[in-house]
Protein backbone atom coordinates (compact mmCIF):
# COMPACT_ATOMS: atom_id res chain seq x y z
CA UNK A 1 0.00 0.00 0.00
CA UNK A 2 1.55 3.29 -1.06
CA UNK A 3 -1.20 5.67 0.01
CA UNK A 4 -2.69 6.49 3.41
CA UNK A 5 -6.14 5.24 4.45
CA UNK A 6 -8.26 7.64 6.51
CA UNK A 7 -11.81 7.33 7.81
CA UNK A 8 -13.93 8.86 10.55
CA UNK A 9 -14.65 6.54 13.45
CA UNK A 10 -15.37 6.58 17.17
CA UNK A 11 -14.37 4.10 19.85
CA UNK A 12 -16.69 1.40 21.18
CA UNK A 13 -16.81 0.11 24.74
CA UNK A 14 -17.41 -3.65 24.94
CA UNK A 15 -18.81 -5.38 28.03
CA UNK A 16 -17.48 -8.94 28.28
CA UNK A 17 -20.28 -10.04 30.65
CA UNK A 18 -23.29 -8.67 28.77
CA UNK A 19 -21.62 -8.92 25.30
CA UNK A 20 -22.96 -5.41 24.65
CA UNK A 21 -21.26 -2.79 22.44
CA UNK A 22 -21.66 0.84 23.55
CA UNK A 23 -20.42 3.49 21.05
CA UNK A 24 -18.70 6.33 22.92
CA UNK A 25 -19.97 9.80 21.95
CA UNK A 26 -16.73 11.52 20.93
CA UNK A 27 -15.70 11.89 17.30
CA UNK A 28 -12.45 10.54 15.96
CA UNK A 29 -10.39 9.56 12.95
CA UNK A 30 -8.39 6.48 11.96
CA UNK A 31 -5.22 6.93 9.91
CA UNK A 32 -3.29 3.95 8.50
CA UNK A 33 -0.04 4.51 6.64
CA UNK A 34 3.15 2.62 5.72
CA UNK A 35 5.46 2.17 8.69
CA UNK A 36 9.21 2.61 8.93
CA UNK A 37 9.19 -1.11 9.73
CA UNK A 38 9.47 -2.78 6.32
CA UNK A 39 6.26 -4.48 5.24
CA UNK A 40 4.26 -3.13 8.20
CA UNK A 41 1.80 -0.26 8.74
CA UNK A 42 1.13 2.29 11.48
CA UNK A 43 -2.44 2.41 12.84
CA UNK A 44 -3.52 5.53 14.74
CA UNK A 45 -6.90 6.49 16.13
CA UNK A 46 -7.15 10.00 17.60
CA UNK A 47 -10.09 12.05 18.91
CA UNK A 48 -11.31 15.17 17.14
CA UNK A 49 -11.77 18.52 18.84
CA UNK A 50 -12.17 18.78 22.61
CA UNK A 51 -12.67 15.19 23.77
CA UNK A 52 -11.30 15.47 27.27
CA UNK A 53 -8.72 12.92 28.36
CA UNK A 54 -9.47 10.37 25.63
CA UNK A 55 -6.34 8.37 24.85
CA UNK A 56 -4.91 8.00 21.35
CA UNK A 57 -4.71 4.42 19.99
CA UNK A 58 -1.43 3.61 18.22
CA UNK A 59 -0.65 0.13 16.91
CA UNK A 60 1.78 -1.54 14.54
CA UNK A 61 0.03 -3.63 11.88
CA UNK A 62 1.96 -6.75 10.87
CA UNK A 63 0.29 -8.40 7.85
CA UNK A 64 -0.97 -11.83 8.83
CA UNK A 65 -1.31 -10.98 12.54
CA UNK A 66 -4.41 -8.78 12.42
CA UNK A 67 -7.98 -8.92 11.14
CA UNK A 68 -10.56 -6.24 10.37
CA UNK A 69 -14.12 -7.61 10.52
CA UNK A 70 -17.65 -6.26 10.56
CA UNK A 71 -19.45 -6.84 13.88
CA UNK A 72 -22.69 -8.20 12.43
CA UNK A 73 -24.39 -8.58 15.81
CA UNK A 74 -24.43 -4.80 16.26
CA UNK A 75 -27.57 -3.27 14.63
CA UNK A 76 -27.40 0.19 16.18
CA UNK A 77 -24.30 1.25 14.30
CA UNK A 78 -21.65 0.13 11.85
CA UNK A 79 -18.88 -1.38 13.97
CA UNK A 80 -15.50 -2.76 12.89
CA UNK A 81 -13.47 -5.10 15.12
CA UNK A 82 -9.67 -4.89 14.95
CA UNK A 83 -8.23 -8.15 16.37
CA UNK A 84 -4.64 -9.36 16.85
CA UNK A 85 -4.34 -13.05 15.96
CA UNK A 86 -1.27 -13.70 18.11
CA UNK A 87 -2.66 -12.22 21.33
CA UNK A 88 -6.44 -12.11 20.85
CA UNK A 89 -6.41 -8.40 21.80
CA UNK A 90 -9.36 -6.58 20.20
CA UNK A 91 -10.51 -2.98 19.71
CA UNK A 92 -13.85 -1.81 18.30
CA UNK A 93 -14.60 1.33 16.25
CA UNK A 94 -17.89 2.69 14.88
CA UNK A 95 -17.97 4.44 11.51
CA UNK A 96 -18.95 8.11 11.57
CA UNK A 97 -18.90 9.22 7.94
CA UNK A 98 -21.33 12.04 7.18
CA UNK A 99 -24.40 11.02 5.19
CA UNK A 100 -24.99 7.68 6.89
CA UNK A 101 -26.74 8.94 10.04
CA UNK A 102 -30.33 8.12 9.04
CA UNK A 103 -29.87 4.34 9.31
CA UNK A 104 -27.24 3.66 11.95
CA UNK A 105 -26.96 -0.08 11.36
CA UNK A 106 -27.12 -0.01 7.56
CA UNK A 107 -23.81 -0.72 5.84
CA UNK A 108 -23.31 1.26 2.66
CA UNK A 109 -21.37 0.33 -0.46
CA UNK A 110 -18.67 2.77 0.64
CA UNK A 111 -18.43 0.99 4.01
CA UNK A 112 -18.01 -2.38 2.31
CA UNK A 113 -15.27 -1.02 0.06
CA UNK A 114 -13.47 0.39 3.10
CA UNK A 115 -13.67 -2.97 4.88
CA UNK A 116 -12.29 -4.76 1.80
CA UNK A 117 -9.37 -2.31 1.69
CA UNK A 118 -8.61 -2.93 5.36
CA UNK A 119 -8.82 -6.71 5.00
CA UNK A 120 -6.54 -6.63 1.96
CA UNK A 121 -4.07 -4.56 3.96
CA UNK A 122 -3.66 -7.10 6.78
CA UNK A 123 -3.60 -10.23 4.62
CA UNK A 124 -0.07 -11.52 4.28
CA UNK A 125 1.09 -11.85 0.70
CA UNK A 126 2.15 -15.33 -0.30
CA UNK A 127 5.35 -15.72 -2.22
CA UNK A 128 4.70 -16.99 -5.75
CA UNK A 129 5.59 -20.61 -6.25
CA UNK A 130 7.62 -21.30 -9.36
CA UNK A 131 6.91 -24.62 -11.01
CA UNK A 132 9.92 -26.34 -12.52
CA UNK A 133 9.71 -29.13 -15.04
CA UNK A 134 12.18 -31.92 -14.38
CA UNK A 135 13.25 -33.88 -17.43
CA UNK A 136 14.92 -37.22 -16.96
CA UNK A 137 18.05 -37.85 -18.98
CA UNK A 138 17.56 -40.51 -21.68
CA UNK A 139 21.20 -41.48 -21.39
CA UNK A 140 21.07 -42.00 -17.62
CA UNK A 141 17.53 -43.15 -16.77
CA UNK A 142 18.64 -44.82 -13.54
CA UNK A 143 20.68 -41.88 -12.29
CA UNK A 144 20.13 -41.35 -8.61
CA UNK A 145 19.04 -37.85 -7.63
CA UNK A 146 20.47 -36.29 -4.50
CA UNK A 147 18.34 -34.21 -2.17
CA UNK A 148 19.63 -31.08 -0.49
CA UNK A 149 19.40 -31.10 3.33
CA UNK A 150 16.41 -29.34 4.87
CA UNK A 151 17.43 -26.01 6.39
CA UNK A 152 14.04 -24.84 7.65
CA UNK A 153 10.94 -26.64 8.96
CA UNK A 154 8.67 -24.62 6.68
CA UNK A 155 10.52 -26.01 3.66
CA UNK A 156 8.52 -29.18 4.36
CA UNK A 157 5.53 -27.99 6.38
CA UNK A 158 4.39 -25.31 3.98
CA UNK A 159 1.11 -23.42 4.44
CA UNK A 160 -0.44 -25.51 1.65
CA UNK A 161 0.56 -28.75 3.37
CA UNK A 162 -0.85 -27.54 6.68
CA UNK A 163 -4.02 -26.35 4.95
CA UNK A 164 -4.60 -29.82 3.43
CA UNK A 165 -3.96 -31.43 6.81
CA UNK A 166 -6.48 -29.18 8.58
CA UNK A 167 -9.07 -29.75 5.87
CA UNK A 168 -8.84 -33.50 6.49
CA UNK A 169 -9.74 -33.11 10.18
CA UNK A 170 -13.19 -32.86 11.72
CA UNK A 171 -14.08 -29.93 14.00
CA UNK A 172 -13.72 -32.23 17.02
CA UNK A 173 -10.27 -33.40 15.92
CA UNK A 174 -9.17 -29.78 15.40
CA UNK A 175 -10.10 -28.88 18.97
CA UNK A 176 -8.46 -32.01 20.41
CA UNK A 177 -5.20 -31.60 18.49
CA UNK A 178 -4.70 -27.82 18.41
CA UNK A 179 -7.17 -26.14 20.77
CA UNK A 180 -4.64 -25.89 23.64
CA UNK A 181 -1.83 -24.65 21.34
CA UNK A 182 -3.56 -21.53 19.99
CA UNK A 183 -3.22 -18.00 21.41
CA UNK A 184 -5.84 -17.06 23.99
CA UNK A 185 -9.09 -15.94 22.37
CA UNK A 186 -8.45 -17.65 19.02
CA UNK A 187 -11.13 -20.21 18.09
CA UNK A 188 -9.82 -23.60 16.86
CA UNK A 189 -11.35 -23.35 13.38
CA UNK A 190 -9.57 -24.13 10.11
CA UNK A 191 -9.66 -20.47 9.08
CA UNK A 192 -8.28 -19.13 12.37
CA UNK A 193 -5.54 -21.78 12.61
CA UNK A 194 -4.41 -20.99 9.05
CA UNK A 195 -4.38 -17.29 9.97
CA UNK A 196 -2.11 -18.06 12.94
CA UNK A 197 0.21 -20.14 10.73
CA UNK A 198 0.52 -17.27 8.24
CA UNK A 199 1.21 -14.50 10.73
CA UNK A 200 4.68 -13.03 11.13
CA UNK A 201 5.17 -14.13 14.74
CA UNK A 202 4.55 -17.80 13.90
CA UNK A 203 6.92 -17.69 10.95
CA UNK A 204 9.63 -16.01 13.02
CA UNK A 205 9.26 -18.63 15.77
CA UNK A 206 9.49 -21.34 13.10
CA UNK A 207 12.76 -19.90 11.79
CA UNK A 208 14.19 -19.61 15.32
CA UNK A 209 13.32 -23.25 16.08
CA UNK A 210 14.89 -24.35 12.78
CA UNK A 211 18.07 -22.42 13.59
CA UNK A 212 18.23 -23.94 17.08
CA UNK A 213 17.85 -27.49 15.73
CA UNK A 214 20.54 -26.91 13.09
CA UNK A 215 23.15 -25.17 15.21
CA UNK A 216 22.83 -26.30 18.82
CA UNK A 217 22.75 -30.12 18.83
CA UNK A 218 19.42 -30.37 20.67
CA UNK A 219 18.12 -33.50 18.92
CA UNK A 220 18.22 -35.70 22.04
CA UNK A 221 16.63 -33.00 24.20
CA UNK A 222 13.76 -32.53 21.73
CA UNK A 223 13.25 -36.30 21.40
CA UNK A 224 13.04 -36.66 25.17
CA UNK A 225 10.71 -33.69 25.72
CA UNK A 226 8.38 -34.49 22.80
CA UNK A 227 8.35 -38.25 23.37
CA UNK A 228 9.76 -39.67 20.15
CA UNK A 229 12.76 -41.92 19.41
CA UNK A 230 15.97 -40.01 18.79
CA UNK A 231 16.93 -40.16 15.08
CA UNK A 232 20.00 -37.93 15.08
CA UNK A 233 20.71 -34.22 14.72
CA UNK A 234 19.29 -31.76 12.18
CA UNK A 235 15.84 -30.96 10.88
CA UNK A 236 15.62 -34.13 8.72
CA UNK A 237 16.15 -36.29 11.80
CA UNK A 238 13.75 -34.19 13.88
CA UNK A 239 10.94 -34.58 11.32
CA UNK A 240 11.68 -38.29 10.84
CA UNK A 241 11.38 -38.83 14.58
CA UNK A 242 8.00 -37.11 14.63
CA UNK A 243 6.80 -39.19 11.65
CA UNK A 244 7.71 -42.47 13.34
CA UNK A 245 6.03 -41.37 16.57
CA UNK A 246 2.58 -41.07 14.91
Amino acid sequence: MSKTIKFNAGKVQYDEETKKCTPLPHKGQVVIKPSEEEGCFDFRWSPKGNSGNVEVDERLIIPGDMTFKQVKSCNTGRVIALTFVSSGDRSLYWLQDVGDVEEYGQWTEKDQELLKSLQALVEEEEEPVEETVKQESKEEPQREQTRAPITSIDDVLTVDVIDKHLTSLSDKELVEKYGDLLPEGVKPTREEIIRVVRNGFFQQANKELSSTILNNGVGQILASSLGYEYQGEGIDAFLEGLRKAK
